[in-house]
């Protein structure tokens, strides 16, 4: 690629530019000189700008990261070299190369301030930590303090979920033979949450029974149609009045919700709401049984 014309410097404080020694990069670096000046080093970055290709691209903005003291000073100058010379990228392929290049400074950027902004985490003792990989350590230990900061076992069993497979599919260099795997502590955590909630909610149930007087009895099985009991529970709230009232005086909803509650059909499933509801309406005669299968009172 040949060299592109300098048109204005952008005031590095910082040069990335680094002696020539067995690991100079000959794409990537540029060579550190007696006095150099920043014009020198502008027109040498913006050539190499142009010299690597589209893939090279987050690389060499990585690895220039690595040779500054403060790297996000250095993003904004260059970014503005490169905004500088923006006529030079000119047509389809090099318009799309300035649009890499501001992409990838964008989003080495964000991820260097994302990193400063992250509280420091303290790494727990040796014999705490279950697995290593190359990115992160993988701590049952540490997890189980951050559960109980959790507002509740759903979010609780998220969690365990979450690192379990993170841990799964993390390339593990160094195990703990000490304690017990990772993936397996985080499901035997899940199952006595799930455990326990289930002997939480059987533990209310009775003593909202025992409080309520209610005993856990077995329900009627309908050996036939639901709208024959229907019917006759929607005649003596409709057309038998003895003294002028009906003979039960409650809701529809109330009546259905008792039948809810007491009756299953043949095959032990609960009866619908919302059809026991259809069948009680004094408006859905379509739905009453034929005259021979009524109950007649």
């Amino acid at each position: 690629m040949e060299p592109q014309q300098l048109i204005a410097t952008a005031p590095f404080e910082q040069l990335s530019s680094v002696k020539i020694t067995d690991d100079f990069n000959t794409f990537f670096d540029i060579e550190k000189t007696v006095k150099q000046s920043v014009e020198d080093y502008c027109q040498q970055l913006l050539n190499r700008s142009f010299a690597i290709t589209h893939s090279q691209i987050p690389d060499f903005i990585c690895h220039h990261c690595n040779l500054v003291k403060e790297p996000l000073p250095w993003l904004n100058k260059f970014e503005k070299l490169l905004t500088l010379h923006e006529d030079l990228f000119s047509g389809n392929r090099n318009q799309s190369r300035l649009m890499k290049f501001l992409n990838c400074i964008e989003n080495r950027r964000n991820k260097i301030i994302d990193e400063k902004e992250r509280p420091e985490i303290k790494k727990p003792a040796k014999k705490f930590i279950n697995a290593e990989s190359e990115d992160r350590y993988f701590s049952f230990h540490e997890l189980k303090k951050i559960l109980t900061t959790l507002p509740g076992d759903a979010e609780r069993i998220i969690m365990l979920t979450r690192e379990k497979f993170e841990y799964q599919q993390a390339n593990i260099e160094f195990l703990n033979i000490n304690t017990l795997e990772f993936d397996k502590q985080c499901d035997k955590e899940i199952e006595q949450i799930m455990t326990m909630k289930k002997l939480q909610e059987e533990v209310a149930k009775q003593f909202l029974m025992i409080s309520t007087g209610k005993t856990n009895s077995e329900k009627i099985v309908l050996n036939g149609p639901q709208n024959i009991l229907t019917n006759a529970f929607k005649q003596m709230m409709t057309s038998v009045k003895p003294n002028g009232k009906p003979y039960i005086q409650k809701r529809i909803k109330d009546v259905a919700t008792f039948i809810h509650e007491n009756f299953v059909d043949e095959n032990g499933n609960p009866l619908s709401m919302e059809t026991l509801q259809t069948y009680l309406s004094p408006g859905r005669n379509d739905k009453d049984p034929n005259s021979d299968l009524q109950v007649n009172f």
